[in-house]
């Protein structure tokens, strides 16, 4: 099947939290918010793409929006997609070690 995904726009932004720090530093792993459309496939090919390493692994999970109210109303957040991406031994992604 052929992706639909620009490999620019797959990726959303990394996460920056103490559990992605820690997988980082010891497993490898590095954690990214990116489309809810984009398959491990998609996701796989824009970061071996964009910064030339070995992906080995890509899990995905979908964290679904909270609802928030306030004074007038209710509303919902939209969901979000986490990936977590495991590089080969010696692989970095260099936007994490500033």
């Amino acid at each position: 099947m052929k992706s639909t995904h620009n490999i620019y726009n797959v990726l959303i932004k990394p996460s920056m939290t103490e559990k992605s720090n820690y997988l980082r530093h010891h497993h490898q792993t590095y954690t990214f918010f990116v489309q809810l459309t984009a398959t491990k496939q998609d996701i796989k090919k824009a970061i071996e793409t964009l910064w030339d390493v070995k992906v080995l692994r890509v899990n995905t999970s979908i964290l679904p929006g909270k609802t928030k109210r306030n004074v007038k109303a209710s509303y919902k957040r939209s969901n979000q997609k986490k990936a977590m991406v495991t590089l080969s031994q010696g692989d970095v992604i260099d936007i994490f070690n500033v």
